[in-house]
């Protein structure tokens, strides 16, 4: 697998040195000071090549002159990622149904600044962890931890069973301004055409909705999902502070 881009990167060798085989650097690339300093860090090899080899090798993708190509992405299990969820009484979101990888993995990039515990994806029918998802996320994926579950359904009713409250983001809900939310939780999302199975809505303590104001009555799927992690994170720190 590669990563390619300044700050994917970056955030990988800040993250998961030990997963870099090696980094390759068009010739003539300009570095910023800190993604140099942490490439001289790291012990995987450092090869200088033409531009037109990184080209080759992303798919002409804007790889900025910089490919790291590493080991496959390892992913929690699903048990020790309810037992920290727990113990912390944390967040943790639940991907059901987004099968674009650019917005997924924008909703990894948002679940890494507003703090959530670790994300579950599921096995069928979504997207993969990808170059493309990685660099989306730009790099905020080896920040987090991530699991992957064959069935989401029998997984959300596992976790309420441990006590895990489960809000699933969806329109026809209650304001998520008016909604008191109870941790550890999880917070279920689903795409913007297929939403969320309507099996999990049934078996969610509460279904949240964003309030829309203008002529649009909807948001991309990787938007909701960031107002809605940050409101969950304010309500969060409300109770720690």
């Amino acid at each position: 697998m590669i990563v390619y881009g300044k700050n994917p990167v970056l955030e990988l060798l800040k993250s998961s040195p030990q997963r870099i085989e090696k980094i390759l650097i068009a010739k003539k690339t300009h570095l910023p000071k800190e993604l140099y300093q942490l490439i001289q860090d790291c012990s995987a090899p450092v090869i200088h090549v033409e531009k037109r080899k990184l080209d080759k090798l992303s798919g002409r993708k804007q790889h900025q002159g910089i490919i790291a190509i590493i080991r496959d992405i390892e992913f929690w299990d699903p048990h020790e990622l309810i037992k920290d969820l727990i113990n912390n009484k944390e967040v943790l979101l639940i991907i059901n149904h987004v099968e674009d990888p650019q917005n997924l993995g924008n909703i990894i990039r948002s679940a890494e600044v507003f703090g959530v515990h670790g994300v579950i994806i599921p096995a069928l029918r979504s997207a993969g962890i990808t170059e493309t998802v990685i660099r989306a996320s730009q790099g905020a994926i080896f920040h987090l931890k991530l699991s992957v579950v064959k069935n989401i359904l029998n997984f959300i009713r596992l976790i309420k069973e441990e006590g895990i409250w489960i809000y699933s983001l969806e329109r026809g809900g209650s304001d998520i301004n008016n909604v008191t939310f109870n941790f550890p939780l999880a917070l279920v999302i689903g795409s913007e055409g297929k939403g969320i199975s309507p099996s999990i809505l049934k078996d969610s303590h509460e279904i949240v909705s964003i309030p829309m104001f203008g002529k649009v009555n909807s948001l991309n799927v990787a938007s909701a999902t960031a107002i809605a992690l940050f409101k969950i994170r304010n309500a969060r720190e409300c109770l720690t502070n």
